[in-house]
């Protein structure tokens, strides 16, 4: 008899072809296949898409993702462990309008390149632990990752933690350098496993060219009263969260902050608090 492997692999093809042709060609019909499968659409007061969040387990598909940049008036938007490939984020540089953009768990990219030359203003990529899993042969490539961020002309706010790490002064010097219109900024100094945090006072001095209000540091070991004593340079800050909850932060040296800057607003979370330092002022 002869093997029935070639039609059943052709009517697969087939029927994949014919899944993909599909995909809706249009805004509205973009909405509804993402709302089917589970994407969360939010519209704003005129009716329109204005907020996307997806969960990471609609089981989406990378030409699902890419139906995204159909909604053309989406402002912001929160993807939840994606499992896209550092060269399947392109859709997102077609959301020229988008503001906000949250990457959390994302496990298939190595560098953020992917997210260079967006317009968005605040970006937050956390936990993406690819950055340490697809670089274990290249520990240097893990440590920088931070250095692969760039071209961000209207950012305000970056939120960057828990792979992306940021452990030494170079890091520190390419975000002053890099996006000089920051006004908020959430950093973890851990290093990756095998290497030490080395960032000195001098290189928290760089983030004093900063335009920043709020500044949230978390794993603060490392930091003596000399390093506070740099972030107190920084003039326009009025917020200072650390977060400890993970590594103890020296009280003589949180006092020595709070001696040069005693208008600032500090919040520390400590090993017993039931979560991350958040301002209280409103």
């Amino acid at each position: 008899m002869r093997s029935k492997l070639p039609v059943l692999l052709a009517l697969c093809l087939s029927l994949a072809t014919a899944a993909r042709a599909e995909l809706p060609a249009d805004e509205a019909g973009a909405i509804a296949y993402l709302k089917a499968k589970g994407v969360e659409i939010f519209p704003g007061p005129d009716g329109k898409p204005k907020r996307l969040q997806s969960s990471g387990k609609e089981g989406l598909t990378p030409e699902d993702y890419a139906l995204m940049a159909r909604l053309t008036t989406l402002e912001q938007m929160g993807l939840n462990a994606a499992p896209l490939t550092g060269d399947q984020w392109g859709f997102l540089q077609a959301m020229t309008g988008l503001k906000s953009l949250s990457i959390w768990h994302g496990h298939h990219f190595a560098t953020l390149e992917p997210f260079c030359g967006l317009k968005v203003e605040s970006l937050t990529i956390g936990g993406c632990m690819g950055l340490r899993d697809l670089n274990k042969d290249n520990p240097d490539r893990l440590r920088d990752a931070i250095l692969t961020l760039r071209d961000l002309p209207n950012l305000k706010k970056g939120n960057w933690y828990h792979s992306p790490l940021a452990p030494d002064d170079t890091h520190l010097a390419h975000i002053a350098r890099e996006f000089p219109t920051l006004e908020e900024l959430r950093l973890d100094f851990t290093a990756p496993r095998g290497s030490e945090t080395t960032i000195t006072p001098h290189g928290l001095a760089e983030l004093q060219k900063l335009p920043l209000k709020l500044l949230s540091v978390e794993n603060p070991a490392t930091l003596t009263a000399d390093h506070f004593k740099a972030l107190a340079g920084i003039r326009t800050l009025t917020t200072l969260l650390i977060d400890a909850r993970r590594s103890a932060v020296d009280p003589g040296a949180v006092a020595a902050f709070r001696a040069a800057r005693p208008e600032v607003e500090v919040v520390v979370a400590d090993r017993d608090a039931p979560g991350p330092p958040m301002p209280a002022r409103k």
